[in-house]
């Protein structure tokens, strides 16, 4: 059963948590519950936690926010909301999540990091296909999964032509698209990139798009460097492709969007 640990300094909340949450049903044990940064920080220093949830309304918790981003990157942190319904539906949230991460792949041994990794890059991939359609829901797990990108700031869109992909495909037989992705992620776009993170879905197999996102606590630049920037990433990458895979690429179209959120459900909003 999970452990987790919940940090709040109202105490109201901190009841509804004790009292009000089946979680025996949601396969954890009664939560850690702490009420300021610090006796938060010595639990985590002194108890095996799998994932924090924390929100301050009259203190200040920035050096929580510290520990966790430097101390403890790869916890999953999840939202505390008021009422004990939708609190439920956040842990059932943050126990799919670490029930993925604790998944037995027969011989293979993935640490927590990787896992999450891989969780990042199949959320990334369903955005970028348009198959998200609840905007908080993608918050909700990119904050679990620890993605470190602001999701809320500008970011670029590319469109990339691949003119051989179906040829290149055929030949390479065995989920032969979605091992493509992952080489084009782990070996040539990368994920973060001098402060910015490269997202990769290729969603057919001539076309591919890359959405370039800052990441967290970086110094704010203007649209026009960080967008040359990109171009030259972009760019560069493609060159190397052709030299290592013998596959041409083309952008074929390139976008700035205020942010991710504008890649919803083919541009829905909610």
């Amino acid at each position: 059963m999970y452990k987790l640990l919940l940090v709040t300094d109202r105490e109201d909340l901190r009841n509804q948590f004790r009292d009000q949450i089946d979680w025996a049903r949601l396969d954890c044990r009664a939560p850690y519950l702490a009420s300021s940064p610090q006796e938060a920080i010595d639990l985590l220093n002194s108890k095996a936690i799998d994932a924090v949830g924390y929100r301050f309304f009259k203190t200040d918790g920035i050096q929580l926010t510290k520990f966790l981003r430097y101390g403890r990157p790869s916890l999953p942190i999840f939202q505390i909301c008021e009422t004990a319904e939708k609190e439920t539906e956040m842990l059932a949230q943050t126990v799919s999540v670490l029930n993925r991460l604790r998944a037995d792949y027969a011989d293979a041994y993935y640490d927590e990091e990787t896992m999450l990794t891989l969780q990042r890059d199949e959320l990334i991939h369903s955005l970028l296909a348009g198959e998200m359609c609840e905007w908080e829901s993608v918050l909700r797990e990119m904050k679990l999964i620890r993605a470190h990108v602001s999701l809320d700031k500008p970011c670029v869109l590319y469109e990339i032509d691949m003119p051989q992909g179906e040829v290149y495909l055929s030949e390479h037989q065995g989920h032969a698209q979605e091992r493509l992705e992952s080489a084009l992620r782990n070996n040539f776009f990368g994920r973060y990139v001098e402060g910015i993170y490269y997202a990769v879905a290729v969603l057919t197999p001539r076309h591919i798009r890359v959405v370039c996102m800052p990441m967290h606590g970086q110094a704010p630049e203007t649209k026009e460097n960080f967008g040359k920037r990109t171009d030259e990433h972009i760019n560069d990458s493609i060159q190397k492709i052709k030299e290592y895979l013998d596959l041409d690429m083309n952008v074929t179209a390139s976008a700035w969007l205020d942010s991710v959120k504008d890649l919803l459900g083919e541009g829905k909003k909610s």
